[in-house]
């Protein structure tokens, strides 16, 4: 029994040397990688850009919204401030037809 003690501790060596040995990476897997990472960092700085592009877009269409939004508003007071003028002048036209009639 004292023969197969060491056979063990000799073949455990073995396997546990071929698993850190496959499980260590090479320069090329590492080259490999840092390229990875590279093409990684520049596709984050240009979805950082277009991100800013789009933020710098929406606001100007927000601007532009806001002004739209003012002209219609001022449309809107134009058109009912005219109605009212048009609806005096109508009720006055109608008691001067009137009146014209009683005489």
């Amino acid at each position: 029994m004292k023969r197969r003690i060491p056979q063990w501790v000799g073949a455990a060596g073995a396997v546990a040397m071929l698993t850190l040995g496959a499980g260590c990476a090479s320069t090329e897997d590492l080259n490999a990688l840092r390229a990875e990472v590279e093409s990684l960092k520049g596709a984050a700085a240009s979805a950082g850009q277009d991100a800013s592009k789009a933020m710098m877009d929406a606001e100007a269409a927000r601007t532009e919204a806001g002004g739209a939004s003012r002209t219609a508003d001022n449309a809107l007071s134009a058109a009912r401030e005219a109605q009212t003028a048009g609806a005096a002048n109508s009720e006055r036209i109608d008691r001067m037809f009137k009146k014209s009639m009683m005489k």
